[in-house]
């Protein structure tokens, strides 16, 4: 039971500190940020900080981690989608879980900190995208553009679609976003699906 209690404050005193991070975010460039306005936000001593976070950029980067691996769950789905129905896997689940996170992902936006997150999220989409692509090219076969510069062009529209709607209040809905992103992507999917299927 002790541990149970000392494990549930542990958690209230790191979420504390998230959210003070993230609230100060929005009023704020994340370089601006001083550790005493974070403690003095989440109501908790310097030594309580120190035990949990070394830096303050370790803070932002445990502030997005669980965020980072959700969408790169949601994009893994996208890619390994059924091969019988490429279309029928959405990226709806992805814009309404940053919809749920409007708060950090605005925050991030905000800090420079932020650029390192979003090229961590690139570098991992790039990766399954190209490997993706990769699988659908029968052997010894290109496509027109090299699936390099076509995976950097599929992760690099959803991040810059991902960055305007949040920018924008997300005018938008996730159903919608879906739409335009697939209708923005849907010809470099095509060029190399429509290449392997002609060869079958």
């Amino acid at each position: 039971m002790k541990s149970n209690e000392y494990d549930r404050r542990v958690w209230k005193t790191r979420q504390a500190i998230h959210d003070a991070l993230s609230s100060l975010m929005e009023e704020k460039k994340y370089s601006k940020i001083t550790i005493q306005e974070i403690i003095d936000r989440a109501n908790v001593g310097r030594s309580t900080f120190y035990s949990h976070f070394a830096t303050k950029d370790e803070l932002l980067f445990s502030s997005v981690e669980d965020l980072l691996e959700i969408l790169n769950q949601y994009i893994k789905s996208y890619i390994e989608h059924d091969e019988e129905n490429p279309r029928l896997i959405s990226v709806v689940d992805f814009f309404e879980h940053i919809q749920e996170n409007s708060k950090i992902m605005k925050g991030l936006l905000k800090s420079e900190g932020g650029d390192l997150f979003f090229e961590k999220v690139e570098a991992y989409w790039n990766d399954g995208i190209e490997e993706y692509l990769q699988s659908k090219l029968p052997k010894g076969k290109a496509p027109k553009v090299p699936i390099k510069i076509l995976s950097n062009h599929i992760s690099s529209t959803l991040l810059s679609l991902l960055k305007w709607w949040v920018k924008n209040d997300m005018s938008y809905t996730p159903i919608q976003m879906d739409q335009y992103f697939r209708d923005l992507i849907d010809p470099c999917i095509d060029s190399v699906v429509s290449n392997h299927s002609t060869m079958d």
